[in-house]
């Protein structure tokens, strides 16, 4: 059984431009992502799925990974994760796929490699990362989780909503290739909390981001 990193990657972004290989503690955001890979014990393999080969420039020396190219008609804003997923596994063969954003650069080896455990065991097919939120939700101008005709709960009584994460999927290759998806029903779901949850899609993430490497919240060694 063959268990395969697959870090999707461009430069940047409409949004923020060069987004991938801004400074976060003076290292660049994509190396946030190989170097904690290069510590799950469980990938056989780490590949960096990108049209501009520029970005590895920008990662460090000595990291474990290997550079596939792909189309560039897949860097516009438009492109769905799925076309992406279809077009890596059109060139490898793994039989699990361990998908990892760059732009959520916290997450730790221990939470990768708990979420393969599940997938390899086979009691789950697919697993992701997701967060907890305990608070009053509202969805299409109703409640969500309480009920307006019955008291209002102590918010540690009130049933939690579970969020994805969205950018950390363990899946095996039957699952997409039956389904289209990177989940399939009952996945594994593992609660991260919000420093290891953190997105960075604004520059306003970087300088969150900033705080938390700068406060030794995270080490990337």
């Amino acid at each position: 059984m063959r268990i395969v990193g697959l870090i999707p990657a461009r430069l940047g972004t409409d949004k923020v431009p060069f987004q991938n290989i801004k400074d976060i503690g003076g290292i660049p955001l994509v190396n946030y992502t190989v170097r904690t890979m290069n510590k799950v014990r469980l990938l056989d393999d780490i590949v960096v799925f990108s049209s501009e080969p520029s970005i590895c420039d920008y990662i460090y020396q000595g990291l474990r990974y290997k550079y596939l190219e792909r189309p560039a008609y897949l860097n516009a804003s438009e492109t769905k994760v799925h076309d992406i997923i279809k077009e890596f596994l059109k060139n490898d063969d793994a039989d699990i796929i361990v998908l990892w954003h760059i732009i959520s650069p916290f997450l730790t080896p221990s939470t990768i490699n708990e979420c393969i455990e599940q997938v390899r065991a086979g009691k789950y097919n697919s697993a992701f990362t997701a967060i907890e939120i305990k608070k009053f939700c509202w969805f299409n101008g109703k409640p969500l989780n309480y009920s307006l005709s019955q008291p209002t709960p102590r918010t540690q009584d009130i049933l939690p909503l579970i969020v994805e994460q969205g950018h950390l999927y363990v899946f095996r290759r039957e699952v997409f290739e039956k389904t289209k998806q990177r989940l399939d029903q009952n996945p594994y779901i593992k609660i991260i909390d919000h420093f290891e949850a953190h997105e960075i899609s604004s520059l306003e993430d970087f300088r969150i981001a900033e705080l938390i490497v700068n406060t030794g919240f995270f080490d990337l060694d």
